[in-house]
């Protein structure tokens, strides 16, 4: 399931069809039934929900009713904590924490996502540092993370490189970039 907390789910659903089908936005508007015949594949195994002012109460709830094999949160940040915490870092760490917890009681992998900081910006490596809000609680409480980054040429500014920064929380695990393209035509990236 893909939890949209931050901009409506029908606008990552129809990235979704853009990724898995090939198609660009325009094709998917010029024949929509070409787009849903190749989507239909994958369709009935994702669940698009809009969750807007969400806490983390109202996720157990939908992973308890629903039982997803994966879910993914956009944004996990903006789940929200009845708690009150002297601070934000103080807040994302129990809430990477809780996330942490769901996904054990759950059986579920969670992918949350989250912003970088203002010094990523331009990078093509990311580090756990470099999270916004959090350069201890949100590294601490993962199990892995994945940074994507960039270059920040004026030259080129259309650049479709990206490097994903491979960070994992233990002592063994690989570490390393793997650097693709994005086609932003289909939201897809290639190695």
């Amino acid at each position: 399931c893909y939890i949209a907390n931050e901009e409506v789910a029908k606008r990552t659903k129809l990235r979704a069809i853009q990724a898995y089908t090939g198609m660009t936005k325009d094709e998917v508007a010029l024949d929509p039934q070409a787009a849903a015949a190749r989507y239909s594949g994958i369709r009935d195994r994702l669940i698009f929900v809009d969750a807007q002012g969400w806490d983390i109460s109202m996720l157990e709830g939908y992973l308890a009713k629903e039982k997803p094999e994966i879910c993914v949160l956009d944004m996990a940040d903006k789940i929200a904590l009845i708690e009150k915490f002297n601070s934000g870092h103080e807040k994302l760490r129990e809430l990477y924490y809780r996330l942490r917890e769901c996904a054990k009681k759950y059986d579920c992998a969670i992918l949350g996502l989250s912003q970088a900081s203002a010094e990523a910006e331009g990078k093509t490596r990311i580090t756990m540092s470099m999270m916004e809000g959090s350069k201890l609680g949100k590294a601490a409480e993962s199990d892995i993370m994945l940074g994507v980054g960039k270059t920040d040429d004026p030259n080129n500014p259309d650049d479709p490189t990206r490097y994903i920064n491979v960070m994992k929380n233990k002592i063994s695990g690989w570490h390393g970039t793997v650097i693709c393209n994005l086609n932003g035509a289909t939201s897809r990236y290639g190695v």
